[in-house]
């Protein structure tokens, strides 16, 4: 054979019209003739020789026969492509998935994994969920997080949002009087609390506009959201009170970068008042409060994106709705938290512990029994898929409100 063939212009599928059409004849010749078969065959559709014998052979024959019924192997491409491992996680679990991640706010693939075994007692007897079979319910507790990614992947918005933040240059006597703590001197002991303004400012940082209060106690997770209506002194201690208040176990100890709204003496007399030791991040690190950033992005930004809020309507409904993410994000939400760093050679393992910052809590013995109780019956009186669906309409609620606005000053 002089002429050569591509070894792309065929498709599988077409390889294997190819050889049922050839096998009669393959299987009806002489030696002489199989071989030549053998040899164009090889090099037309570039397949070991070897393999296609044992297909030439096949088709036609026998391949099962039991009583009456008789299965004859007939080579198609619909046959031969369900070779390996079998399909497990079907149409049935993708639905489920599809329905529970938005009770998560489109928690990652780990964090739904761990909702779901966590909650599983709630979901799989709430009304929404009747309609689940055992089956999907048992692949649902036993899925893991490689398969949620490849199963949801087609699904997930993947939206990038641009960071803007701006280093402060500020210096004072007061400021060096607040000890510097970098993220590595942190102990993880209850009561200490990290705290951080998340700035909805839009474009533009002039003028008055809304703030989110963000306060992480750092051994269990515990986050409460505050939102305030600008940055003065007045809002910010008010909203730190509040936090003082709703936090579980007894503060130790503040957090806080060297931004000017926690950098003042009204702050400092705040935590002298309270027997709270006061500290700061190194100037220009981000990262020496790392548990409440990320609490920035999946509690806050998630939620509100990078719009300018700046009304006493949107300040309204902000409020509402970070207090609906607060108390699923406390009660129901699993965090991952390292317990453990060891080196290998080169290379450093870390391991993790999943839990629910209230199953955090409940453990922890610093916490008084009687608020243990009360958080227990808080968790038992809220329906959780209620909870999600209302959070689900008050970020719409928020949308339609920043709408409205704009239209607004459009049309002045």
């Amino acid at each position: 054979m002089v002429a050569q063939v591509p070894e792309e212009v065929y498709t599988m599928k077409a390889r294997y019209t190819i050889i049922k059409h050839n096998a009669k004849a393959y299987q009806k010749g002489t030696k002489k003739v199989k071989s030549l078969i053998l040899e164009e065959l090889s090099e037309i559709l570039h397949m070991n020789r070897q393999y296609l014998a044992s297909l030439l052979r096949k088709v036609g024959k026998v391949a099962l026969r039991k009583g009456r019924s008789v299965v004859v192997y007939d080579l198609s491409f619909k046959e031969l492509s369900k070779r390996g491992r079998k399909e497990i996680y079907g149409e049935d679990v993708l639905r489920a998935l599809k329905r529970i991640w938005p009770l998560t706010g489109f928690s990652s693939s780990k964090h739904l994994v761990a909702f779901i075994r966590f909650n599983w007692e709630i979901l799989f007897t709430h009304p929404k969920f009747d309609d689940l079979s055992g089956r999907t319910k048992a692949l649902l507790l036993k899925v893991s997080a490689s398969t949620v990614d490849r199963l949801l992947k087609p699904y997930r918005d993947k939206l990038k949002f641009k960071k803007r933040y701006k280093g402060n240059p500020f210096s004072s006597n007061l400021k060096r009087s607040i000890k510097v703590e970098a993220w590595f001197d942190r102990p993880k002991e209850p009561g200490y609390v990290e705290v951080d303004l998340v700035h909805h400012s839009g474009a533009s940082g002039k003028g008055d506009f809304i703030y989110t209060l963000t306060a992480t106690e750092v051994k269990t997770g515990w986050t409460e959201l505050r939102a305030l209506k600008n940055k003065a002194m007045v809002w910010t201690r008010e909203a730190l009170e509040d936090i003082t208040e709703a936090m579980p176990m007894p503060l130790k100890r503040f957090h806080s970068d060297n931004g000017s709204e926690f950098i003042n003496a009204h702050v400092q007399k705040f935590c002298r008042e309270r027997g709270i030791e006061f500290t700061r991040s190194r100037p220009y690190r981000k990262n020496d409060s790392p548990y409440v950033e990320s609490k920035n992005w999946s509690m806050v930004r998630a939620y509100t994106g990078y719009r300018r809020y700046d009304t006493d309507e949107e300040l309204e409904v902000l409020q509402r709705l970070l207090s609906l993410v607060t108390i699923r994000h406390n009660l129901f939400m699993p965090l991952e938290n390292l317990i453990a760093r060891r080196r290998e050679g080169g290379k450093v393992c870390r391991i993790y512990e999943m839990d629910i910052p209230l199953n955090r809590v409940l453990k922890d013995s610093t916490v008084e029994e009687a608020t243990k109780e009360r958080l227990l019956r808080s968790r038992n009186s809220i329906d959780m898929v209620k909870l999600s669906e209302e959070i689900e309409k008050t970020t719409e609620e928020l949308s339609r409100t920043y709408e409205k606005k704009l239209r607004r000053l459009n049309n002045a």
